[in-house]
């Protein structure tokens, strides 16, 4: 998904035939390997979704109930698989109350923030999937049996 992520990037962007030149420009130097900035192992996870990054984002944000809220994201996404996920960066199928659109968000940890923000600042106590139901979470009458079902095989 990784790859597939990056061929997307990656078409997106103009190509430019001096950007990569096979022979060095005259007066030219290159930095010393030792010099270059390289991104860190940090960096790298904010750009793969992977379940293990999930936790950790999860983690990072102070999200309860980790393991049923990763089975959510695994539910709304198809394994990370949906058009919403892989389009608007959206693990959670967040919707605007005002027309029902999907929100986009610049990369998936924002989705992780949102649903911190817009969804767990309401529970206050007790069951999280009594309150998954309570709320209305999902249309799927299904959906709380379902995520039960995830979060018991992670």
């Amino acid at each position: 998904m990784f790859f597939a992520a990056l061929l997307c990037t990656a078409a997106s962007y103009a190509y430019e035939p001096d950007a990569m030149p096979l022979k060095a420009k005259a007066g030219k130097q290159s930095r010393p390997a030792a010099e270059m900035v390289l991104p860190s192992a940090e960096d790298l996870a904010d750009a793969e979704l992977t379940l293990d990054n999930l936790y950790k984002a999860l983690d990072k944000e102070g999200v309860k109930f980790p393991k049923i809220v990763a089975a959510q994201a695994l539910l709304e996404t198809g394994h990370f698989g949906s058009k919403v996920c892989l389009e608007l960066n959206n693990l959670f199928g967040l919707r605007r109350p005002s027309d029902g659109s999907y929100y986009a968000f610049n990369n998936w940890e924002e989705s992780v923030v949102a649903y911190r923000d817009y969804v767990q600042y309401k529970y206050t106590d007790g069951d999280y999937y009594r309150f998954l139901k309570q709320i209305g979470y999902a249309e799927d009458k299904h959906y709380v049996e379902k995520v039960k079902r995830i979060a018991d095989n992670l």
